[in-house]
């Protein structure tokens, strides 16, 4: 998914996801997430790693633990979307697949920090 700043610039990119809610277990709340974002349920998520990202926005300190799973489209079929736009707390959005080599050889960003070094050999 696109991460623009203020003015609409291109930052880099992050997976989808969200929060957690309170009860929910991590893989659960991916599940819902991509039912919310996507409406298209996933097969069971593998956890991969767990990551903390530390970070400032507008001047503001944030703190964040990061799941990251690997997972895949029930429907195989999905996978033949270039697109996937979709409405994140009533904001439009859209979700697109990006190749990895483009983090990798660091034409793009992938958020959170680190995040490239610990999904990179997985491809």
């Amino acid at each position: 998914m696109a991460v623009r700043d203020d003015s609409g610039e291109l930052k880099g990119w992050r997976p989808l996801g969200g929060t957690i809610e309170f009860g929910e277990r991590a893989a659960d709340g991916l599940r819902r997430e991509f039912l919310e974002e996507l409406g298209k349920p996933i097969r069971e998520p593998m956890l991969l790693t767990v990551m903390e990202n530390l970070y400032s926005h507008h001047g503001t300190r944030g703190h964040e633990i990061v799941f990251v799973f690997e997972t895949a489209f029930v429907d195989n079929q999905a996978c033949s979307n270039d697109k996937f736009p979709f409405d994140g707390g009533g904001v439009a959005n859209e979700a697109e697949w990006v190749q990895i080599n483009r983090f990798v050889n660091g034409s793009d960003q992938l958020f959170p920090a680190g995040l490239i070094e610990a999904i990179k050999d997985r491809s």
